[in-house]
């Protein structure tokens, strides 16, 4: 387009990507949709990844059924973390949500490579219909932001079973159309739990 910068928000995170292939890849977003967690499912296939989200009633209730069926696949993988961190009024700091938009991959020693970080939710609006800013962190503001990555994923709480519950009726859709296969059951999940050690926190209330 000759403007001297990616447009889309979606186009600068691929190239992030694809240039730190390896690593876990850490992820927080104030908000996310069935879209958006197929598009991620598509581009982090080979990698462990972990997801906060801060608001999950907004976003995830119309979308295809293939991208349900993509999410249910992705999420259901025992290297995925999708977790939810908010802090409701009952708390003496007041409401809160992760509202962070972070792409943060992970050396072998637990210290960050790269973090990119800007405007873009993991929203297809977000990220190829808005005009959005994404941009990689020096080394400074890399540590200080993967320090709040971090924090996030220590407080927050599992909620794979809620984004399953929201994709499940769609998801079975397309499983029956022959786009992909069925959700995983019930007693996979629990096992899928327990192998990877995971604790509930409560909610921050």
């Amino acid at each position: 387009m000759g403007a001297g910068f990616d447009s889309q928000a979606m186009a600068r995170i691929e190239r992030f990507l694809a240039d730190h292939p390896a690593g876990h890849l850490h992820v927080v977003t104030g908000f996310a949709s069935m879209a958006g967690l197929a598009w991620l499912a598509r581009k982090a296939a080979k990698r462990p990844v972990t997801v906060v989200i801060g608001d999950l009633r907004t976003g995830m209730d119309n979308f295809e059924a293939r991208d349900a069926a993509e999410a249910a696949e992705f999420i259901s993988r025992p290297d995925v973390r999708i977790l939810n961190w908010y802090r409701t009024d009952k708390n003496k700091k007041g409401a809160a949500i992760a509202h962070s938009k972070v792409f943060a991959v992970e050396g072998p020693e637990g210290r960050p490579i790269a973090v990119l970080a800007g405007s873009a939710n993991l929203t297809m609006t977000g990220l190829s219909a808005n005009m959005e800013t994404m941009v990689e962190a020096v080394q400074e503001d890399r540590e200080a932001a993967f320090k709040q990555v971090v924090w996030l994923e220590r407080q927050g709480w599992d909620a794979t079973e809620r984004v399953m519950e929201k994709a499940r009726p769609k998801e079975k859709e397309a499983a029956g159309a022959g786009c992909m296969p069925a959700l995983v059951s019930a007693a996979f999940a629990v096992a899928r739990f327990a192998l990877l050690g995971q604790h509930t926190p409560k909610a921050n209330l």
